[in-house]
């Protein structure tokens, strides 16, 4: 059954979205979206509000410019002055950079979180599988159709098979904000995005050396301990298997040669390489304790899935995918930034 949008000033869910509208509406997010090329601002935040209302609620586009339409108190309430047509819609949509759209949206993130960066960071990673909604069972798909509209079969085990791709989110664990999104078609294997996610990390110049990042046991590979330090130069804390060797990765992270290729500096970079191989092994040594903090990004994809309706997403190109887990995680972020930061909050407010 559809929810009606009948408009409750006392209900928490109108609210938070209130809130989170108002941080659109705000005169620092329109000169973000003006700095990075984005015209006339109110249709673009217009479509923004619409695809919030239907993530927040998970209804269609159609259903809710109608109710809009007909119910002038809704309207005054989201500070809604003109109702576009569906095609419009989905036309300023269609035609948003992916690219300057994550930059954009970071941009607001941070603006909402000035805190200066002191000292080294902790980060956490993880993927989601992201189903775009076809019924293989019914409809059946060849591996072939699939190729020429950009879509493969997938396998996540927490899912089964599927059609759809992967999201990768790293969140600042102070802030809980993403600082990076990923997404990739089908179901790459985790470990083999390790060093894809590291470099656009540093690309982007979010982490620094001595900076924790910490991944689960998907990403797990002696080589990718050893490339977080020597090449890096963070510690990549990826929660061990069953069969690891302490022995064998401690024999692994030996100093690497281009270390003694800088004669200048070769005690302090001996210095960093076996601090950050001391805390690493700290850490894997103790990584049990470690759970709740891994636990954080869980809940988070548990607000994005069962909250905001990304459990399955109307969209079949990677471009349009891309675009909408970056409102997706965005709109996260925004409710996180209300006060929903605890555990217990985001559980709560993911059953609403």
């Amino acid at each position: 059954m559809k929810h009606r949008l009948n408009l409750d000033n006392k209900d928490p869910n109108y609210i938070l979205l209130k809130e989170i509208f108002k941080i659109m509406d705000s005169r620092k997010s329109k000169s973000i979206l003006a700095s990075y090329g984005f015209k006339n601002l109110n249709r673009t935040i217009f479509t923004f509000k619409i695809i919030f209302i239907s993530m927040f609620f998970g209804i269609d586009i159609p259903f809710i410019l109608n109710e809009l339409k007909s119910k002038k108190e809704l309207r005054k309430y989201f500070n809604i002055s003109e109702v576009l047509t569906a095609d419009q819609v989905y036309k300023i949509f269609s035609e948003i950079n992916s690219e300057k759209l994550i930059k954009c949206l970071n941009r607001i993130l941070n603006s909402r979180n000035m805190v200066k960066r002191r000292g080294k960071k902790t980060f956490i990673v993880d993927a989601t599988p992201v189903d775009v909604d076809i019924n293989f069972h019914r409809n059946k798909k060849t591996k072939e159709h699939l190729e020429k509209i950009n879509l493969k079969w997938s396998y996540s085990s927490s899912k089964g098979y599927y059609i759809g791709f992967k999201a990768t989110v790293v969140l600042d664990y102070d802030s809980m904000n993403p600082v990076c999104i990923l997404v990739h078609s089908g179901a790459p294997n985790d470990a083999k995005l390790f060093e894809e996610i590291l470099e656009n990390l540093q690309k982007r110049r979010i982490i620094r050396k001595g900076d924790t990042l910490i991944f689960d046991k998907g990403y797990y590979s002696y080589k990718n301990y050893q490339i977080g330090i020597s090449k890096y130069k963070i510690i990549p804390f990826i929660f061990p298997k069953e069969k690891f060797s302490r022995t064998r990765l401690d024999d692994i992270l030996t100093y690497p040669l281009a270390v003694f290729n800088k004669t200048k500096r070769i005690m302090k970079e001996k210095r960093l390489y076996n601090s950050l191989k001391m805390e690493l092994m700290k850490k894997i040594d103790s990584w049990e304790k470690f759970k709740p903090i891994r636990g954080k990004i869980e809940d988070f994809f548990k607000l994005l899935k069962q909250g905001l309706n990304m459990r399955e997403i109307h969209k079949y190109t990677p471009k349009s995918v891309e675009k909408t887990v970056y409102l997706n995680v965005f709109l996260g972020a925004l409710i996180i930034s209300q006060g929903f930061y605890s555990k217990t909050a985001i559980q709560q407010l993911s059953e609403n």
